[in-house]
């Protein structure tokens, strides 16, 4: 069994040890959240494609691809990523974000939106196209407009706007 030291001045003092522990302590914690205040510059959201996946029974089925570009040194996560769709200036269906996506530092990654309609919606796009005489000259085929307008939400709180305006070709793939 060890020995303690007999002389006050070779004891260590309950003080001393105390302050240490918490100056050691403080220490440890500013360090851990030296990070937090780091400021964040925006990433880049991109619209890729927009494309009318498919129409089953009633409805229509949109998907839209976006490329997220984070110029950080430290990942991010994207939390929500919402977007309104609209074909012929009509609102038909809200995007949302299709599977959870994280965004490696210094690099890129893909997010995919997904959002559904119904037909009739689309019925009144074409009958709006009809209107503004989306004409077709022999050998193209008519287009139907569309608009993407929306904001992908970061760590907590980064809100980045994006949007994308183009023309739906007969294919069911963004023309423009």
């Amino acid at each position: 069994m060890p020995r303690l030291p007999t002389h006050p001045e070779q004891r260590p003092q309950p003080r001393r040890v105390r302050s240490a522990i918490v100056l050691a302590a403080a220490l440890l914690l500013l360090d851990a959240c030296a990070g937090l205040g780091q400021r964040l510059d925006p990433p880049k959201v991109t619209v890729v494609s927009v494309r009318l996946d498919r129409v089953q029974d009633a409805q229509a089925f949109f998907g839209i691809t976006l490329d997220l570009a984070n110029p950080n040194p430290s990942a991010l996560t994207v939390d929500a990523l919402d977007a309104a769709v609209a074909i012929e200036g009509e609102v038909v269906a809200t995007a949302q974000l299709a599977a959870p996506v994280r965004v490696p530092a210094a690099g890129s990654a893909e997010a995919t939106l997904v959002a559904q309609t119904g037909v009739d919606a689309l019925v009144r796009a074409a009958i709006a196209a009809m209107r503004r005489g989306a004409a077709t000259s022999p050998g193209h085929a008519p287009t139907l407009r569309y608009a993407i307008e929306g904001s992908a939400r970061f760590n907590g709180g980064l809100a980045v706007p994006f949007e994308k305006r183009g023309e739906f070709g007969t294919q069911g793939t963004a023309a423009q």
